[in-house]
């Protein structure tokens, strides 16, 4: 069986290489702490997921790395070197945030203009994540796992530095599931920074570089992982 289309292209040599670091990030709601000095650095080429329970702090940190929540306290700060441009980050939550009257087909149109992409990215990665059967569907009539897809496909068609994403893995079934892990291992291998917060930590361990374990709003544990997402298969 041939190989799939890349996701992405392979053009690690004509951008920088990314560092984020989050230093102390603290995010407090009243007297309640959602996050607690969380230290965590990332670079190109790595895939860390994140776990933990309900209210471990995991959505809190993505959308404060995603720079959609301001912290209490620390910071994010990239370690890109002098002049490199501002990273392009993209960030799927819990919530696909499509407009439910248009097709996917016609929301990744969009999003090739708005983003001047090539809209064929788009539909190729829909291929890759089981969901080319639905593009002239309405995005009200479709699923919340197929919903879940089209946006990880419209936030990857604008080939973004950074990948954030909260819990991709919900509401797909396993093949969905592995097909939806396998894009992800080829775009850290391709060079692309992904941190992803799941609960599915037997999927995420066979395509992380690490493991980060959260609980309380505290990082509890941060450990590689042998396997490198570059040697996982992706051949569909």
């Amino acid at each position: 069986m041939p190989r799939p289309v890349p996701v992405l292209d392979p053009d690690p040599a004509t951008r920088p290489a990314r560092v984020m670091h989050a230093s102390a990030v603290t995010k407090l709601y009243g007297s309640t702490v959602a996050l607690w000095r969380a230290e965590i650095t990332v670079r190109s080429g790595d895939l860390v997921a994140l776990h933990g329970p309900n209210a471990s702090g995991k959505t809190t940190l993505l959308r404060i790395l995603a720079g959609l929540t301001a912290p209490t306290s620390g910071g994010v700060a990239w370690m890109d070197g002098a002049g490199a441009p501002a990273p392009r980050i993209g960030y799927v939550g819990h919530a696909s945030h499509l407009y439910l009257a248009l097709t996917p087909f016609e929301i990744l149109r969009l999003t090739a203009h708005l983003a001047r992409c090539d809209v064929e990215a788009g539909l190729r990665l829909c291929e890759r994540l089981g969901v080319a059967a639905f593009m002239t569907t309405p995005c009200g009539e479709l699923s919340s796992g197929t919903l879940r897809r089209v946006a990880l496909a419209r936030a990857l068609a604008t080939d973004p530095d950074v990948l954030l994403l909260d819990e991709p893995f919900a509401s797909l079934d396993v093949v969905a599931a592995e097909a939806t892990a396998a894009v992800l291992a080829e775009v850290a291998a391709r060079g692309r920074l992904v941190v992803l917060a799941a609960h599915e930590e037997a999927l995420t361990r066979g395509i992380a570089t690490r493991l980060v374990r959260l609980d309380g709003g505290r990082i509890v544990a941060d450990d590689a992982v042998t396997a490198h997402v570059a040697d996982v298969v992706v051949d569909a």
